[in-house]
């Protein structure tokens, strides 16, 4: 998972004043989980603007595919917009279904 997907989880949570909950997925994806955290540099910003013009992606999918691509990961993911780029995406269904 990249930075920006928890952070946006945790304004989202936040929001929500569902403080509890943000400490509970924390943990249970971190933790107890064998979820990792990804993270991009700033000087990784030229890269994403790349995607954004080369793929027609807003900030936060580009902010993904190119966190995707330095950890030479594939994207799962239900948007579509990602099928737009060289790499694609699968679906959690195909996860699942494999």
């Amino acid at each position: 998972m990249t930075d920006f997907t928890l952070h946006s989880i945790g304004v989202v949570l936040g929001r929500l004043k569902q403080t509890e909950v943000l400490i509970t997925f924390v943990t249970d994806a971190f933790t107890h989980g064998a979820v990792g955290l990804i993270h991009l540099e700033p000087g990784d910003t030229g890269k994403i603007v790349q995607a954004m013009t080369k793929y027609g992606l807003d900030f936060d999918d580009a902010y993904q595919y190119v966190a995707a691509q330095l950890s030479n990961l594939e994207i799962v993911s239900f948007d579509g917009d990602f099928d737009r780029t060289d790499s694609g995406r699968k679906s959690p269904s195909q996860i699942l279904n494999s």
